[in-house]
């Protein structure tokens, strides 16, 4: 396989990756941003409901939500915050070297995120059948496009 076959293939699997780890962080923590957490557990419920998941299925989902929920969330703000920060400081009178401190750590923020999430996805994985990873690949691909959908309408 060519270098860049390679490369592609990479990229398109940390895309992937990267949209799982949306995905999980989206649907299964609550960001930072987001309002209460109730129309969260909606949205979870939504993405679940049509799997038809056994109560222990319900059961080991909703402990390692529970294992993982607050050092998502709590990195989840962490890495808000530094992006913000960096926001400020190009915009601001901070210098170069500074600048690029702040961006390396937005980075392994970013990375440590990525990690954490995907590694939640994967546990919850493990509880799912196969037929039930492919129905909620099928659902999250939906929303994918809906979201797409949603942002390019005109906004009046």
């Amino acid at each position: 396989m060519s270098r860049i076959n390679k490369g592609i293939l990479l990229c398109l699997a940390l895309i992937g990756i990267c949209s799982l780890g949306q995905w999980v962080g989206n649907t299964l923590q609550p960001s930072v941003a987001q309002a209460p957490e109730r129309p969260q557990r909606r949205r979870v419920r939504g993405l679940f409901r049509d799997l038809q998941l056994s109560q222990e299925q319900r059961q080991a989902i909703r402990a390692i939500r529970q294992k993982q929920g607050s050092q998502t969330r709590k990195k989840a703000q962490l890495l808000q915050q530094t992006r913000q920060e960096l926001k400020t400081m190009i915009a601001g009178e901070a210098t170069e070297a500074d600048v690029r401190a702040q961006f390396q750590t937005l980075e392994q923020l970013t990375q440590e995120t990525l990690k954490l999430r995907f590694e939640n996805m994967m546990a919850i994985r493990k509880v799912l059948t196969p037929k039930q990873r492919q129905q909620l690949a099928q659902k999250l691909a939906e929303r994918r496009q809906q979201r797409r959908f949603n942002l390019q309408a005109p906004q009046g």
